[in-house]
């Protein structure tokens, strides 16, 4: 059987994306570009369309990219992660995505756990460039504050995700656990 082209795969998340946009419009209209309502909205549905994307694309995310250099946890301890991640702990996300992870306590589930590292670093990555090319919008239209409020948002959302993926995967390559 043929397999699908990764370009016909990316091509099917387009609709997806058209539903953020959506989803944008609607807040927009909603709660005004100008306060962090719209910001959120639109980092949400982001984030539910790189969901489906991942279903849909099924990235190999085998690139050494995914590869954590020694210094990087390090940097990003010192930028507050944990304190990022003790803030997810205390709103629940960790135990509500803790399924979603494949992780149940045992080291035989640590290389799922570790896939789901890249996923999520992946999905957040994308996005990250998705929401710094709205800031960029917002900037070059002179809607300053919306830029400074979809920053916020891409920052929390998207980069500091990022960044607490790859101190956990930093974690599981001392313990030898690699894809």
């Amino acid at each position: 059987m043929h397999e699908s082209s990764p370009y016909r795969a990316w091509l099917g998340t387009l609709p997806g994306l058209l539903g953020v946009a959506g989803v944008g419009w609607l807040a927009a209209r909603v709660f005004g570009l100008q306060g962090p309502l719209f910001a959120v909205a639109v980092h949400i549905a982001l984030m539910r369309w790189a969901l489906f994307v991942l279903k849909t694309v099924r990235p190999q995310l085998r690139s050494g990219w995914f590869r954590v250099r020694d210094w990087e946890a390090g940097v990003y301890r010192g930028l507050g992660v944990m304190r990022y991640m003790g803030l997810l702990r205390t709103v629940g996300w960790e135990r509500f995505r803790r399924s979603a992870q494949g992780f149940s306590g045992v080291r035989a589930s640590l290389g799922t756990y570790e896939r789901a590292t890249r996923e999520a670093e992946f999905s957040h990555v994308l996005l990250a460039g998705i929401g710094f090319g709205l800031v960029l919008g917002a900037a070059a239209l002179g809607q300053w504050n919306t830029a400074a409020w979809l920053l916020g948002a891409n920052l929390f959302f998207q980069v500091y995700p990022v960044l607490l993926q790859r101190t956990m995967r930093a974690r599981l390559q001392r313990l030898g656990v690699e894809n």
